[in-house]
Order: C-alpha cells, then sequence, then structure tokens
C-alpha cells in the first residue's frame, strides 16, 4: 500500500478477510497491531509502498511491516526499546514478542490468535 494518511485504513480493510479464519477478539487485535506499525511507517516517511505480510503457524499469527522511509532511527529506538512512543507500547501490549531486522526496515512479529 503507498505510504499514505489512507494506509492504515486499507491496512484495516486487507485484515478484515481474516474473520472466517480467526475469532473477532484476535481479528481486533491484529487490526490494530498492523494499523499503527503502518501508521508508524507513514509517519516516519516512507516513500515507496509499505509490504505487510501476515502468516499463520498453527496458533500463531507471524507478521511483518516494511518500508524504505528514513525510519532507521525510530526503528532502532524501537529495537533498543527506548521509544516509549504510544504505538510501540499498544503494540508490545498486543503481541508475544516483536523486533527489527538488521536493516532497521521491517519491524516483526508474532501474536497468539484463536482460530474458527
Amino acid at each position: 500500500m503507498f505510504p499514505t494518511v489512507q494506509a492504515p485504513s486499507q491496512a484495516r480493510q486487507e485484515i478484515a478477510s481474516l474473520a472466517d479464519r480467526i475469532d473477532q477478539e484476535s481479528l481486533a487485535s491484529v487490526t490494530t497491531v498492523v494499523s499503527e506499525l503502518v501508521g508508524l511507517s507513514v509517519a516516519h516517511g516512507a516513500s515507496k509502498p509499505i509490504e505487510v505480510l501476515l502468516t499463520f503457524n498453527d496458533d500463531q499469527l507471524e507478521g511483518t511491516v516494511r518500508d524504505d522511509g528514513p525510519g532507521p532511527r525510530a526503528i532502532s529506538r524501537a529495537k533498543e526499546r527506548r521509544d516509549d512512543s504510544l504505538v510501540l507500547r499498544i503494540v508490545d501490549g498486543l503481541v508475544e514478542e516483536w523486533g527489527t531486522d538488521a536493516t532497521e526496515t521491517r519491524i516483526w512479529f508474532r501474536m497468539a490468535v484463536q482460530l474458527v
């Protein structure tokens, strides 16, 4: 999706397709995490499309949000847990584990979901 103010809303619309695979509470949590991370990418200057990848591994959902923005400073702060932003506190409260890759252009997360 293109890094515009509509990107978080687009992410929420795309995640709605998971409603036939996971329960409503899990869907709400996944929707929040992804839309917040997409919003973070937009806020930190992504200039090319933001990539979101979600995969299931049994009752775990593994996700990544990747962009090319100048956000290494923001992401490196996140990696070192020095960023006290509301977005990262929200994400931290909803997922079991999250982090960044070595190139600092991707945030990954793992979270439990209830399959239907």
